[in-house]
């Protein structure tokens, strides 16, 4: 028994520390969100499934499978919410969404009666193991079929990607189906089927790789900068899991020497109880902070806000390299030129054919350079915003028609999908986006050689976030090319610097949006701009 009960502990604690790390890191985000409701989830159910096992009268233990089974009915439809959120296809799925959430709202209402849980009663080592109701086959039916088709679709989206986003949903995939088969295991006893719930402490393996993903790849763009703070959380998250064991552990104590048995009674002890030991909590929680980590929390983040500082710093001198080395392979050619007309010049006064080529060649390199000079004071030092209320779509048809010529000469289709109609008004500087709009559909004309389709979408992302996807079926890149398109004077083109996709990333990161690209070789390449409607 003793296993199962720290199976619970450890299922607790871990879904409650992912949950505290998303939600210090970056909670606004839809996908953030329906991940805390997720965490959430499984946390509230481990919690009854541990009150469960300590359950010590045939009462309380049915109350406590009651609950148990309540909070798990909206496990899958949370997991399934967060799936499509992290694949941007909540509107995709929205009345999918609303039938699983009406279903386990549905099933949640009779996990209180008979077709649900039937009653408990002695299974092997466990004294009050719950029975199935009539309608627990529609739960177990909820809990493989949504996750699956949630899978499906993260698996058909996973094969697509050779970024960054293909290591996130690979983890996401993997915890997800190993946590689901060790729940699983707690559906045999129900049915008199004697197989104990084993794989229970497997339900923790969402949560780890989780976190790896977290860590290592920004899952949900969450960066973790300063590791001090994850152990921070640990110790939070277990005083908490602490904290309230004690409480739970008190209450039964009083339980056995009062000799109660109302739940009502149970349920207003403990919540006495906590309220009694909450100075005692915070003071334990003050002490780890001064002992452990220098300093309170406002003392700690003022820390972390100065390594960031300094992280950013040394980020400025690796660009600064690159720049450095960009700048000298760019402008070694032109000068070439120079140095080679001048040597030959004092020779060739009066041989005309010469001078005419030569200033020719002369004036190409110098405005080459001048370019040169151009694009990089725009990436340096980007004009400061001048934001506007501006309509989003018309700004991006006006960018499209500049295009015609080149569309109309290398024979590109170009597809507008715009789902917010002909008018969006958002808060951007339209010179800067406008380039940033033309870097974009440039590179894409650049790459397109026989498939010329240019697709181009608008969607409301979220209530203050749009999403504008420019997707070629050029030749796509190259997985060892794709985390570098960034990068300024990174380049694959005979003719070109490298920094205008360098240029777009600055802009957008400016307007406090973000950029992103998937690619393959199949399907070409789609670069994603998200934008908040107010930058």
């Amino acid at each position: 028994m003793l296993y199962y009960k720290l199976s619970a502990i450890f299922n607790i604690i871990s879904s409650t520390f992912v949950c505290i790390i998303a939600i210090s890191n970056c909670p606004k985000s839809k996908t953030t969100k329906s991940f805390i409701l997720f965490s959430l989830t499984i946390a509230t159910w481990s919690s009854f499934y541990f009150f469960w096992l300590n359950s010590n009268s045939y009462q309380s233990a049915l109350f406590y499978s009651r609950a148990l089974t309540a909070a798990s009915i909206f496990i899958p439809v949370t997991f399934s919410h967060f799936g499509f959120c992290l694949l941007n296809k909540v509107k995709d799925y929205k009345a999918l969404l609303i039938v699983a959430y009406f279903m386990g709202f549905i099933l949640f209402i009779l996990c209180f009666t008979r077709l649900i849980v039937k009653d408990v009663k002695p299974q092997l080592l466990f004294p009050y193991w719950p029975t199935a109701g009539k309608a627990y086959i529609a739960y177990i039916i909820l809990y493989f079929s949504l996750p699956g088709w949630t899978l499906h679709k993260l698996y058909n989206h996973y094969i697509k990607l050779s970024d960054y986003r293909h290591n996130q949903i690979r983890l996401v995939f993997l915890g997800i189906i190993i946590s689901t088969l060790g729940g699983a295991t707690n559906f045999f006893l129900w049915y008199n089927i004697q197989i104990p719930p084993k794989g229970n402490i497997l339900v923790s393996f969402y949560p780890l790789l989780f976190l790896y993903s977290i860590i290592k790849y920004q899952l949900m763009d969450i960066k973790i900068v300063i590791k001090k703070s994850i152990v921070y959380s640990i110790a939070i998250a277990s005083i908490s899991i602490i904290y309230l064991l004690t409480i739970f552990t008190l209450e039964k104590l009083t339980q056995g020497i009062l000799g109660y048995q109302s739940i009502l009674t149970s349920i207003l002890i403990a919540f006495a109880l906590g309220v009694l030991f909450i100075p005692l909590r915070q003071s334990i929680q003050t002490f780890v902070d001064r002992r452990f980590f220098m300093g309170t929390n406002p003392e700690i983040a003022e820390q972390n806000k100065q390594l960031i500082n300094e992280i950013s710093q040394t980020e400025k001198y690796k660009t600064l390299s690159t720049l450095a080395s960009g700048i000298a392979h760019e402008v070694k050619n032109p000068l070439t030129s120079l140095k080679t007309f001048t040597e030959y010049l004092p020779k060739k006064l009066d041989n005309k054919a010469f001078l005419l080529k030569f200033s020719k060649i002369i004036g190409t390199e110098v405005d080459r350079i001048n370019d040169l000079v151009h694009q990089l004071l725009d990436y340096g030092k980007p004009a400061p915003l001048s934001l506007k209320n501006i309509n989003i779509i018309k700004l991006l048809n006006d960018t499209i028609d500049i295009f015609n010529s080149s569309f109309l000469e290398k024979h590109i289709k170009v597809i507008k999908d715009y789902s917010e109609g002909n008018e969006l008004l958002i808060s951007v500087d339209p010179s800067q986006i406008r380039q940033a709009f033309m870097n974009i559909i440039l590179n894409s004309i650049e790459s397109m050689k026989h498939s010329k389709t240019l697709s181009v979408s608008l969607t409301k992302h979220t209530s203050d976030n749009i999403q504008i996807c420019f997707k070629d079926t050029g030749p796509g890149i190259s997985k060892t090319d794709i985390h570098r398109i960034f990068d300024p004077f990174f380049t694959k083109k005979d003719k070109g610097t490298g920094l205008g996709l360098s240029i777009t990333k600055t802009i957008i990161d400016n307007h406090n949006g973000k950029i992103y690209v998937t690619s393959d070789s199949c399907s070409g390449s789609e670069f994603t701009i998200e934008l908040p409607l107010n930058a």
